[in-house]
């Protein structure tokens, strides 16, 4: 055997279980690829069957997990024709087919269902012995079989169409950003700010600009894809193409691409000959049957001129095929007749299922041949190919025209149109208003300039690209805000799929589904076209037949008298017995033993599958003394019969490629791909940010200038005094509480607050490291320093401008709030691998939020992943601005803990609709409480629980420490929760809990209570207590052993409600103050224990980080 063969095997088990691996890790799409790039190799008949029962496995999964009605079926027409591939038995394919029938009621699914299904269990029971898979096989076929007849029998509407699940308005107006939400608001009071010329520049997006940004976003994979948006257009010089799904060619011209799938990929039905193809009644034929007046002729007026007056009748004018001039007859049942037969044709004409065998097939009658008309006459008065032909014949064969073309179908339920409505509901996003130009140097896009002017409307889906050299904008003078909403209107382009994702991955599934279904229609057709050849060899046998009788006629007339005639029936029947050894072509021997067996049966129809060649001679040899008279009856009989079948085939044959066609249509409407469509959302996030930017820079500008101002005055105030303080520059953190304040001690040049790489150190290494920067007295040589600043600027402001301040009990409260959700953002900012999720997932910072809070959060933590918190001025307008936002939500809370649960809540809304939430993902810990009583042994299951880590009272803590001494804070903290016993349901009894882990973030908050009371050495035995690394898996069941997570951020608080941060930064605790980016160190842990000692700091949030992602799953 060829060694090819057994490389192309294994090659094809290679391929088969790659795409087996893709679909079982949920990445069906990878998987249809490379099945796709199997077919495209090998060609659709030459894929072994394990790999189209595969393809056919993972549509018919599509399937049964689509939402819409039209998709769901969809995906059951494309996976029979992989299920047939296959060539194994299984009740697949019966049974997408019987899921089809019940969605359509459908007569033709029904059938279909039925054949397959009997076929499986001939092969079923035909292999012997059964294992139990094949049982349950079994059992499925014959249920489908059952029901099928069933309904079969019943009678089938066709009429049951279950709609599509449309789109509500409500979810489309999830998608849409609402016009008066904070965003909008915001965006637009820009807008309205900026120039003419501003806002034409905003339109142009430099081609650098976006490379930088896109490359930032996704790196290598969103560079290459971006790239080849940029060659492919500044090559064709279009948006718009369309890409083969099955290998990966792009087309710009939808002519050549369709025969592309024709010819390469098995889109069309491949003759053997095309002389038997059905074909469709032509433009000028369908104008003529159309436009008649088909009213009956006076046949015997009409015979009598022609024979009198043929000169005159042959001038007679006909205008597409019809002439007024022939006498018209008062014949009412003749005219009703034409009237059904014209509105059928025209019926089948709108349908394009009237194929033009039928109307040759009608006009081959002939007429007025019993008025001694001969044809040759007819011929020269012009009646040859003229439709007004019909209306010459009497009511006999006006029936028997009419009974014929009651019998063709209108449309095929094969559930088409409901593919169309798929493809339709699929095709909407990917449509494009908009255009995009580029300048001639191909260095900027040029948006629309209709934006300016809120003027689109139309879908643009020509995609031609116009090179301008000149200037777009000049022009176009801005009107409105409609710019801010298409910024802020970006609904997915399908489900998941964005830039950068491969553009073959667009709608794959649904195209294979389709193709699929081509492939199963191609089936279709091919099995009538074979019907209809065998109908025609039947045909041929027949005339073959009556053409022997013919020349016995004339050898009988050509004989002696008195030399005995031979019956039909008996030279029928020696013919049979010479042919019936001939083997060959069709129509062979064994077609003409079979039609004669019909003729002299008295058969009314063909009866094509016979396979007993003996038993039909016995047969006929048997019949051989029928008159010759009943012969020819016969012959005639099955003449009329076989025509009206081979006219029936020909019109589902024709209605079969509709669908085809209908189908292909829709497979080149989904491969139809806009790069503009692609590109489009990642244009408008460039373009929001960037314009966000430009807001937040110009009221941080504006809250400068106001600061600015205040100093001004406040200075001119104090210009009269005769005493003036010099101030200090302090790097430490400063106990005051008031913005004003802030700017005046810190300077300009503070360094910004943005994600950095940290390297942790054991904490002895951080301890040497801290003496060797700096001794023992610098923490209290600060605190020294920071206070005389802040006398400083008491006296320069004057003890009665603070006093006035805090002596308001809002402001009071306020104040502390905001100095509570300072610190706790602070704290939230220096935990690293939330720095790195929010950075890395910048760009899918949804715009959709309802509500003040989330867009405040959303605002926040953009800029300050995106590095925009590049001074104080913006960091106080992004943080006044959530304090507003919280303040109108609820009241302000003045504890930091209840301010993190407050932002954990509202967090969640701020999340992107293909992935969890950030609070999920990070902070939340899944728990199972876990009580086996130790008197009634029961064992009670509760429900799982959700939390952001554990909440311990402080003076615990502290005196469990004091008690045991060197124990351990995981320790401690499993004895606090083991004082936490169960209450047993059965009998009362009190029980130890087990806490078991199903999910644990790579954060971990400990909130220690306090009772505000505490003196400076209870703030140091609790903060001494508290421990740089602990391992959670001490605390939980469920985790591997050493889960470690290391202490990284901290929210305490001190005397009078002033809060602080201290954060672990390059190998050194720091300390951050209020409403300033500047940071002051601190030192080793040790150092940070007598920080909070010396300053009755109360460690009230603790932020731990997992050591090793990995052992916690991430």
């Amino acid at each position: 055997m060829d060694s090819s063969f057994f490389q192309n095997a294994e090659e094809d088990k290679r391929l088969h279980d790659l795409a087996k691996d893709h679909f079982g890790q949920g990445n069906h799409i990878k998987a249809l690829e490379v099945i796709e790039d199997a077919y495209s190799r090998r060609g659709k008949d030459g894929v072994p069957g394990m790999i189209p029962f595969l393809q056919g496995s993972i549509l018919y999964h599509l399937a049964q997990r689509a939402k819409n009605s039209d998709v769901k079926f969809t995906f059951l027409l494309g996976c029979v024709e992989p299920f047939i591939q296959d060539f194994g038995v299984n009740a697949f394919s019966p049974g997408a087919l019987f899921e089809m029938a019940k969605q359509l009621d459908s007569e033709l699914y029904y059938r279909k269902a039925l054949k397959d299904a009997k076929v499986s269990l001939s092969l079923l029971e035909s292999s012997g012995e059964l294992d139990p898979a094949d049982l349950v096989t079994k059992d499925t076929l014959e249920n489908i079989l059952n029901k099928a007849a069933l309904r079969i029998y019943r009678g089938c509407t066709g009429m049951i169409s279950v709609p599509a699940l449309v789109e509500s308005k409500e979810a489309r107006d999830k998608i849409r950003s609402d016009s008066n939400d904070a965003a909008s608001k915001r965006l637009r009071s820009y807008w309205a700010s900026m120039s003419v010329e501003a806002k034409k520049n905003f339109m142009k997006v430099s081609i650098s600009k976006l490379r930088g940004y896109v490359e930032r976003l996704y790196s290598e994979e969103g560079k290459v894809a971006l790239e080849e948006v940029l060659d492919s257009t500044r090559t064709n010089k279009k948006w718009r193409f369309w890409m083969c799904r099955s290998c990966s060619q792009k087309f710009f011209y939808v002519k050549k691409f369709r025969n592309h799938l024709e010819q390469e990929h098995g889109a069309k039905f491949k003759f053997a000959t095309r002389n038997h193809t059905p074909e469709m009644v032509n433009e000028a034929w369908a104008g003529m049957i159309t436009v008649g007046g088909w009213e009956p002729v006076d046949a015997v007026a009409a015979a009598e001129m022609i024979k009198t007056r043929l000169e005159f009748v042959k001038e007679f004018v006909y205008e597409k095929g019809w002439t007024k001039d022939w006498p018209l007859a008062a014949d009412e049942e003749r005219s009703k007749l034409l009237k059904e037969i014209h509105f059928l044709l025209v019926s089948l004409l709108e349908r394009k299922a009237l194929p033009f065998s039928t109307v040759e097939w009608m006009l081959g009658f002939p007429i007025l041949a019993q008025y001694e008309v001969p044809e040759s006459l007819t011929t020269e008065c012009g009646l040859v190919g003229k439709p007004q032909r019909i209306c010459f014949w009497d009511c006999h064969e006006l029936k028997r025209i009419l009974d014929l073309l009651k019998l063709f179908k209108f449309e095929r339920d094969d559930g088409t149109n409901l593919v169309c409505r798929a493809v339709e509901s699929l095709c909407g996003r990917t449509r494009v208003k908009e255009k995009i130009e580029f300048d001639d140097e191909f260095s900027s896009m040029l948006l629309d300039r209709r934006l300016l002017r809120g003027e689109i409307d139309p879908f643009e889906d020509e995609g031609t690209i116009d090179v301008c050299k000149y200037d777009y904008y000049a022009k176009t003078q801005p009107q409105g805000d409609d710019i801010i909403t298409w910024l802020l209107d970006h609904p997915p382009i399908d489900g998941s799929f964005e830039f950068p994702m491969s553009v073959r991955a667009h709608k794959l599934d649904i195209i294979v589904a389709i193709l699929r279904a081509i492939h199963y229609t191609c089936r279709d057709w091919g099995t009538k076209y074979v019907r209809k050849m065998d109908k025609l060899c039947y045909l041929k046998v027949l005339t073959d037949a009556k053409n022997l009788c013919t020349s016995e006629d004339e050898r009988r007339r050509a004989a002696p008298e008195g030399e005995g005639d031979v019956l039909y029936a008996s030279l029928l029947g020696d013919k049979c017995e010479e042919l019936k050894t001939d083997d060959g072509d069709p129509p062979n021997g064994s077609h003409f033993v079979f039609a004669v067996q019909d003729i002299l049966k008295g058969e009314s129809r063909p009866t094509i599958d016979f396979d007993d060649l003996e038993a039909s001679l016995d047969l006929i040899h048997g019949l051989q003394d029928l008159s010759d008279e009943t012969v020819l009856e016969s012959i005639d009989r099955l003449q009329s019969a076989a025509t009206n079948k081979v006219l029936l085939v020909d019109s589902k044959i024709l209605l079969i490629e509709n669908s085809r066609i209908s189908l292909l249509n829709e497979l080149t409407r989904l491969s139809a791909f806009d790069y503009r469509s692609y590109i489009r959302n990642l244009l408008k996030r460039l373009m929001r940010e960037e314009l966000y930017g430009l807001d937040a820079k110009a009221k941080a500008a504006a809250a400068e200038a106001d600061l600015l101002s205040m100093e001004k005055k406040q200075k001119e105030k104090k210009s009269g005094s005769k005493k003036k303080k010099k101030r200090g520059i302090i790097k430490g953190t400063s106990t005051s509480t008031s913005t004003d304040i802030e700017q005046n001690v810190e300077p300009e040049s503070s360094p910004p607050l943005k994600p950095v790489e940290e390297d942790y150190i054991e904490p002895e290494d951080q301890e040497e490291a801290a003496k060797g920067e700096r001794g023992p007295l610098d923490i209290s040589a600060n605190i020294d320093n920071q206070e005389e600043a802040a006398k400083d600027m008491q006296n320069m402001l004057g003890e009665d401008l603070l006093s006035k301040q805090m002596e308001s009990p809002h402001v009071a409260v306020t104040t502390r709030g905001n100095l509570a959700l300072d610190m706790t953002l602070k704290a939230l900012c220096n935990i690293k691998v939330l720095k790195e999720y929010l950075v890395r997932n910048r760009c899918q910072f949804a715009d959709n939020q309802e509500g003040q809070v989330p867009y405040a959060l959303r605002d926040f933590f953009a800029a300050f992943a995106w590095k925009e918190i590049k001074g104080d001025g913006i960091y106080s307008y992004l943080l006044g601005n959530l304090l507003t936002s919280l303040d109108e939500v609820h009241a302000m809370s003045r504890d930091a803990a209840e301010l993190l649960v407050s932002i954990l809540e509202f967090w969640p809304s701020w999340k992107t609709p293909d992935r969890e939430s950030i609070v999920t993902h990070l902070f939340t810990l899944e728990e199972y409480e876990r009580m086996s009583c130790s008197k009634c042994r029961t064992n009670p299951n509760y429900p799982e629980q959700s939390s952001y880590g554990l909440v311990i009272a402080a003076d615990s803590v502290r005196d469990l420490k004091c008690a045991f001494g060197n124990m351990k804070l995981v320790d401690i903290l499993k004895l606090i929760r083991m004082e936490d016993k169960m209450l047993c349901e059965g009998c009362g009894k009190a029980n130890f809990v087990h806490h078991i882990i199903s999910r644990c973030p790579p954060i971990f908050i400990i909130v220690l209570i306090w009772e505000k009371k505490e003196t400076e050495k209870e703030i140091h035995e609790t903060t001494k207590a508290l421990e740089w690394e602990i391992d959670v898996s001490r605390l939980y069941e469920g985790l591997e052993p050493n889960t470690k997570f290391r202490l990284v951020s901290m929210v305490g608080c001190g005397e009078e409600e002033e809060y602080i941060c201290l954060a672990f930064k390059k190998n050194r605790w720091v300390s951050f103050r209020h409403e300033a980016l500047a940071k002051k160190a601190v030192g080793s842990w040790k150092n940070v224990v007598r920080f909070c000692e010396e300053r009755k700091v109360r460690p009230e949030i603790l932020f731990y980080e997992a050591v090793q992602l990995n052992q916690i799953g991430m």
